[in-house]
């Protein structure tokens, strides 16, 4: 395609900058500029599986290095949030490899590189996408590289530390994901994804400044990513797992936290943020005995129950 429509613009408008559009893991057009002949890629992404191409042809080659004024590479999550541009302004939804056009603009504009007076064209081409792929492209698309970033903070194991860490976040910022489970007795290491809004940025990294070796950036690893939340049972007392569906607004989750926190320490948690108009979250309470397991049944889920609409309890004998 890069070829075809450079072959046709460049005839009738001598003077038009044609960018070709790969992806970060694809870019076998990109490889073969800069060898000065077509090569074959080591590996190559799936993802975009209507450019998913090892090797450039030959005549496509000699054409593209002729007519192109420079290639783009976008990464998947680049391209989701040029899936998600076209389904609100359009209606549309377009293959991966359809929207790429439109992903390496927003690339290029966000990097300051297209003039405010300058006229652009981007190709949408491709409804070839399949149905089961839409989640992920959906949580993607939600996801800015520049301000979503996971984060693993060390806390003592110790009734309420998770509730005092939520409280202490700086205003403004906002939890994409929470993953914890117990793997020892101490300290505990949660992972949170934080939406940083880019003018609490400076204010976000004194933060985490000050609270100095007890946090690390994991948003890179792949079990940040895959929502690998491991525990271990055997470091469970009275074990209470819950399933808590609260509104989606600042301070509902975490009042329903700090009322159980005085009788019940957190021993797994796992929550992510979905869109909608309620959170859901999986919740492992832990409790010193029996009795306060019971009376927390009875009593304590009712005075948290007003901060959130509904408290289930979930079987995990199986997990336990």
């Amino acid at each position: 395609m890069a070829s075809a429509v450079a072959v046709l613009l460049k005839e009738s408008w001598p003077g038009v900058k044609v960018i070709g559009v790969e992806g970060v893991d694809q870019a076998c057009m990109k490889a073969a500029f800069e060898a000065g002949k077509p090569v074959p890629l080591d590996y190559v992404d799936v993802f975009c599986d209507g450019t998913a191409v090892t090797q450039v042809g030959e005549f496509t080659y000699e054409i593209c290095r002729s007519l192109l004024d420079g290639i783009v590479t976008v990464s998947n999550a680049e391209v989701c949030a040029a899936i998600k541009a076209h389904w609100d302004g359009l209606r549309v939804i377009p293959e991966p490899s359809g929207a790429m056009s439109l992903a390496g603009f927003l690339k290029e504009e966000r990097d300051g590189l297209v003039g405010r007076d300058e006229k652009v064209l981007t190709i949408l081409c491709g409804a070839n996408m399949d149905f089961a792929k839409l989640a992920e492209v959906s949580r993607e698309a939600g996801i800015d590289r520049r301000r979503d970033r996971s984060w693993r903070f060390l806390i003592p194991e110790e009734k309420g530390s998770l509730a005092g860490l939520l409280a202490d976040l700086p205003e403004g910022v906002s939890i994409l994901d929470l993953q914890y489970g117990r793997t020892s007795r101490d300290p505990q290491a949660p992972v949170l994804t934080l939406d940083v809004p880019i003018a609490l940025e400076g204010e976000f990294m004194a933060w985490i400044e000050k609270r100095g070796a007890k946090n690390a950036d994991v948003s890179d690893h792949s079990a940040t990513r895959f929502r690998v939340v491991p525990f271990t049972p055997s470091l469970f007392e009275n074990p209470l797992f819950v399933e808590v569906e609260f509104p989606e607004r600042a301070g509902a989750l975490l009042g329903f936290m700090e009322a159980i926190s005085p009788v019940s320490s957190l021993c797994y948690f796992n929550y992510s943020y979905t869109g909608e108009r309620v959170g859901r979250a999986l919740i492992g309470l832990d409790f010193d005995g029996k009795e306060q397991l019971e009376d927390c049944r009875s009593a304590v889920f009712g005075q948290a129950g007003k901060t959130v609409r509904s408290v289930k309890e979930v079987l995990i004998d199986a997990l336990v």
